[in-house]
């Protein structure tokens, strides 16, 4: 694990970040702030919620769509992360 920051450790703990982080490998959608959404499989998410994501379908806010081996999303421009049901299922039966 990388050395993080006392910031970085206080986001970590204190927010739910930690529910985004657990979707590193699995396909999701992220709704940003400017009405676009990106589709892909989330690689790494740190304690800012910057999202790296790979497999990246990105859909512009007139349906236009482009792919993108490696795609990063800065934290200030995260919307809403949406959230497969086969984890929703999981976190209700524990």
């Amino acid at each position: 694990m990388a050395l993080v920051s006392k910031q970085e450790k206080y986001f970590l703990y204190n927010g739910l970040v930690c529910l985004v982080q657990s979707l590193e490998g699995r396909y999701t959608t992220v709704d940003l702030r400017n009405e676009s959404s990106v589709t892909g499989k989330i690689e790494q998410v740190d304690a800012f919620m910057n999202i790296v994501m790979s497999e990246a379908v990105f859909i512009d806010t007139r349906g236009a769509e482009y792919e993108f081996h490696s795609f990063f999303i800065h934290a200030r421009n995260v919307r809403y992360v949406h959230i497969p049901d086969e984890v929703c299922s999981i976190i209700f039966i524990q």
